[in-house]
């Protein structure tokens, strides 16, 4: 599932989308001290009220917003087998059967319920949400001269999706009583359940393009670049992914290794440059661009640096072995300032695309400089600066 795909369906989490009817609506309230379910609520979507309906809506929206491998996550579920010790079914399998079995949710949901409870990792109660829907994807660009209808171009994908809520208790207030005409303090029992920010959530299944993918699901985290493992390994039963960041540390510990811990400027502009035009071949396409041992060897090699064993070698210490990095998350963004040049005193902030004008010189008396090729003026608190002569010796 890429960026556009996530966009197009978090667009119909809206009162009245004809493009994703849901169905069911299902809620578990879960104690944090005993794992103790207070509470189920089945609710078919259609006959909620309305404030009802947009405050789940806006619950289930929050699952799919956010940047992806940062935010949200597409995991592998590992190996579906039942767990001989706890006779647990895989929560994959358990997902699967909730949308093809024509039951309703509640009998899949609690599998999951007790899975969480099972495993607890939260520091309050939860509230957890569960829905059953469905969503009409457009599959295939439609000619302008064709006589079919627009329903013949979409493919029906049902979902269930999944938000883990935090419970709130409120501070001892004085609240003013509609019904009595009275000042009353606020109860212990006058909790209310957190939809703006979920703590953890899921989709299944995970789709792209025409294909809908049952080997995977879309994980989302409250905290960006960090997953919770608990919940990914011991509910899901999903492997874990590196996030964006890591992705570029493990990149950038290689590169450091191929090369050494000092490197031209040219030479870094020329590999990223290389390794983005990847992502500029894909942008009409829906896949993901990805570089692997082999790619990130040629590359190196064209900028120069011809070590294919010692790339071999930093894969096998980084990553175990060969590794597909995601471009996206290995090369800065071309089209913005999104390269830091910083040491103690300096921080400047310029585009990849100005890599290759940057030099840092030493004059004679061993003082070091950096010297950055400029197209205009540079200006200092809304001041331009003097353009003096300057020669080093």
């Amino acid at each position: 599932m890429n960026k556009k795909d996530l966009a197009d369906i978090r667009k119909e989490f809206k009162l009245g989308s004809y493009m994703m009817p849901i169905k069911e609506v299902y809620s578990v309230y879960l104690k944090k001290d005993n794992g103790e379910i207070i509470t189920k609520e089945l609710n078919y979507f259609e006959m909620m009220d309305i404030e009802k309906k947009e405050l789940y809506l806006e619950n289930f929206k929050k699952v799919l917003t956010g940047t992806i491998d940062t935010k949200v996550f597409e995991l592998d579920f590992k190996m579906n087998v039942i767990d001989e010790v706890n006779q647990e079914e895989g929560t994959q399998s358990v997902l699967y059967n909730a949308l093809t079995s024509g039951n309703n949710i509640v009998e899949y949901a609690d599998k999951i319920v007790d899975k969480i409870a099972k495993h607890y990792s939260y520091e309050t109660d939860v509230v957890i949400n569960f829905v059953r829907a469905e969503y009409y994807k457009g599959n295939k660009k439609r000619s302008e001269e064709a006589d079919e209808a627009i329903d013949d171009y979409v493919q029906a994908i049902e979902f269930v999706l999944c938000s883990v809520n935090k419970v709130d208790v409120p501070k001892k207030v004085l609240k003013f009583d509609y019904s009595e005409m009275t000042f009353k303090p606020t109860s212990a029992l006058d909790i209310t359940v957190n939809l703006n920010s979920p703590l953890d959530g899921f989709m299944f299944p995970s789709f792209s393009n025409d294909y809908v993918d049952v080997n995977k699901l879309i994980y989302y985290s409250s905290k960006a670049k960090q997953m919770n493992f608990t919940f990914v390994e011991d509910v899901l039963d999903c492997g874990v992914k590196p996030t964006a960041v890591e992705e570029k540390e493990s990149f950038n510990a290689i590169l450091n290794t191929v090369v050494g811990d000092k490197i031209k400027p040219e030479t870094m502009h020329e590999i990223y440059e290389k390794i983005n035009e990847k992502l500029e071949d894909a942008e009409e396409d829906d896949e993901e661009p990805t570089v692997d041992i082999k790619e990130v060897q040629s590359i190196l090699e064209d900028s120069g640096i011809e070590n294919p064993e010692v790339v071999k070698s930093a894969f096998e210490q980084v990553c175990g072995g060969d590794y597909d990095f995601k471009v996206k998350n290995i090369v800065p963004d071309f089209g913005s300032k999104s390269i830091k040049i910083e040491n103690e005193a300096t921080s400047i902030i310029i585009n990849p695309n100005e890599l290759s004008g940057i030099r840092q010189v030493i004059d004679k008396n061993g003082k070091k400089y950096i010297m950055i090729e400029l197209r205009d003026d540079v200006e200092i608190n809304g001041f331009k600066l003097e353009t003096e002569e300057f020669e080093l010796i």
